[in-house]
């Protein structure tokens, strides 16, 4: 939030300051002059803002610049955990996105947990993150989001973890992975049950596979919901988008200790359904 308002202060400055000056040298004000003001006013501005745009994502590369691609990190850093949620905000108001939150209150922050929530958007667990940002999660993501080589260097240093769908072998050693860092009180974990993004907004089919996260660990699961990011690609720049994102649920271990992960997993995606009406 304040990266974007100081990119659109500057902008307006530097618009407002080169009208400024090109009238003051020129005494004379015929429609000539006065188009040729506006023009570079606005020329100033857009520049102004272009520049500042450049600055910013010349710091978040040059942060990234210090996580040791090839290294596997085993402990979370408060630093670049902090610029990477930072990130996450500018992305965010960059879109133009308004989140409105409800049942933040129910979060056990300072416990490891298992963040739960359905799957619209590529901004989806941005959107967590900054809601939840008391608490670090590593997330459980694809393959292929780990081939930007700048989201890779944070994902990486964020503990996230990519899981092969495909291949069973390899996605057990992910969710192996997951339970340790609970286990060993590391960094929550967060998932997307679905497993992919739903492209029509219906809530998919869950993976009952994630929950075993939750009953090796006993861990709290936090069950959230996001309602509007499918819509971001579609309003920006022209709109704002308002997403709503909710807390519905907290289970705890005394809720589901007896239960399978398939039954976890059913009463789960309910009350998702009830909650987005869908």
């Amino acid at each position: 939030m304040i990266l974007n308002v100081l990119n659109n202060l500057i902008s307006l400055l530097c618009g407002i300051g080169a009208g400024v000056y090109y009238f003051l040298n020129n005494q004379t004000l015929s429609a000539l002059n006065i188009i040729k003001g506006i023009g570079l006013a606005l020329a100033a501005l857009v520049g102004g803002y272009i520049a500042f745009f450049i600055l910013i994502w010349i710091f978040f590369i040059g942060v990234a610049f210090f996580i040791k691609p090839n290294k596997d990190y085993e402990k979370p850093s408060k630093f670049f955990n902090a610029v990477f949620v930072f990130w996450y905000s500018y992305i965010n108001n960059f879109f133009r996105v308004k989140i409105k939150v409800t049942g933040l209150e129910k979060v056990p922050f300072g416990t490891r947990f298992l963040a739960i929530a359905n799957h619209r958007s590529n901004l989806d667990n941005m959107i967590q993150a900054l809601v939840l940002k008391k608490e670090q999660i590593a997330y459980i993501s694809k393959p292929e989001n780990f081939k930007f080589i700048l989201c890779r260097a944070y994902m990486k240093r964020g503990l996230y973890l990519s899981i092969e769908r495909g291949d069973v072998k390899k996605a057990l050693g992910t969710i192996l992975k997951a339970i340790s860092y609970i286990k060993e009180n590391v960094v929550s974990v967060g998932v997307f049950p679905e497993g992919r993004r739903s492209k029509t907004g219906e809530l998919l089919d869950f993976k009952p596979g994630c929950f075993k996260i939750a009953e090796k660990t006993g861990c709290p699961i936090v069950v959230c919901t996001l309602d509007g990011t499918e819509k971001v690609h579609k309003n920006f720049p022209w709109k704002k988008t308002v997403v709503n994102f909710d807390v519905i649920k907290v289970f705890n271990y005394e809720e589901y200790k007896d239960l399978p992960t398939v039954e976890i997993s059913e009463r789960i995606r309910k009350l998702m359904l009830e909650k987005l009406g869908k």
